[in-house]
């Protein structure tokens, strides 16, 4: 019985030859880098201004506080899965990174004034909860999308 001979160091074998050219592979990295940063932006404004009717509520009592805080937790649940799902649908890191990204960004315009003097959250704990939260859930989704590349199939030689 004869076992196939592997190369002694697969890293050194050659790669096969095929496939799309190298710079199709860059052009599908920036194009998802930029979708999904346009994802992240529109999430961060939908939810942004959606925890200011959570916020709205905070002062009529303790079942409105249990909720809102339900609802953050919750939402900072589904923002972790939307990272860690566009770190896999890209098959990158940098597509969690993008979508971080626009998020963020929202987020720090939001926290700035409005015209009027009025800023967008108001210094309730559930905005602090919300904002502090989902700046965790991104950085620990951006981390765990972390893809490691394939490991190398070994050349196989037919022996005589």
């Amino acid at each position: 019985m004869t076992t196939p001979e592997t190369p002694e160091n697969p890293e050194t074998s050659p790669a096969p030859r095929g496939g799309p050219p190298p710079f199709l592979s860059s052009a599908v990295t920036v194009l998802s880098f930029a979708v999904l940063l346009v994802a992240g932006l529109a999430v961060g404004v939908l939810s942004g201004f959606a925890m200011g009717w959570v916020s709205h509520f905070w002062d009529l009592g303790l079942s409105q506080q249990v909720g809102g805080v339900a609802a953050v937790v919750a939402f900072l649940v589904a923002l972790y899965a939307l990272c860690r799902l566009a770190g896999w649908g890209s098959r990158r890191q940098s597509g969690a990174v993008g979508f971080a990204v626009g998020y963020v960004a929202v987020m720090l315009v939001m926290l700035g004034y409005l015209t009027g003097g009025n800023i967008v959250f108001s210094a309730k704990l559930v905005n602090y909860v919300f904002l502090f939260g989902s700046m965790i859930a991104l950085a620990v989704g951006v981390m765990r999308s972390f893809v490691l590349p394939p490991r190398p199939t070994p050349v196989v030689t037919p022996s005589a």
